[in-house]
């Protein structure tokens, strides 16, 4: 597909797709994308190797697309705009102050990281 990507033509494209495709989609040549994978500079999206075939996860390539933070509209009706108190399991490995993801809550000030026994 040539032009203008919507939404709803990446959403399309099923669960992960290929770099000539995100290529596109960003308006690049492909052999930069494969260029910076091969380098470890591709940042934008995760990177799924499976053997030789490289393929790039659909839905991070809406997130940062299309993210919730760039839109003009406002959120739909009952989504809280800021979340309910959170309910992460916590894992003991976890990083004290690192931010989760989805809602920005911080793991506990207890929290540490552990080295494996026989390391």
């Amino acid at each position: 597909m040539t032009g203008v990507w919507t939404r709803e033509a990446v959403e399309a494209l099923g669960p992960t797709t290929d770099v000539p495709t995100v290529a596109s989609i960003f308006g690049v040549n492909k052999d930069t994308v494969y260029a910076q994978i091969r380098r470890g500079e591709w940042t934008a999206t995760r990177v799924l190797t499976l053997g030789r075939k490289i393929k790039i996860p659909t839905r991070d390539l809406i997130a940062l697309l299309y993210a919730p933070e760039a839109s003009t509209e406002p959120a739909p009706h009952g989504i809280p705009a800021v979340p309910a108190q959170c309910h992460h399991t916590e894992y003991p490995q976890a990083t004290a102050n690192e931010p989760q993801s989805q809602c920005g809550c911080r793991v506990g000030e207890s929290a540490a990281i552990r080295p494996l026994r026989g390391a």
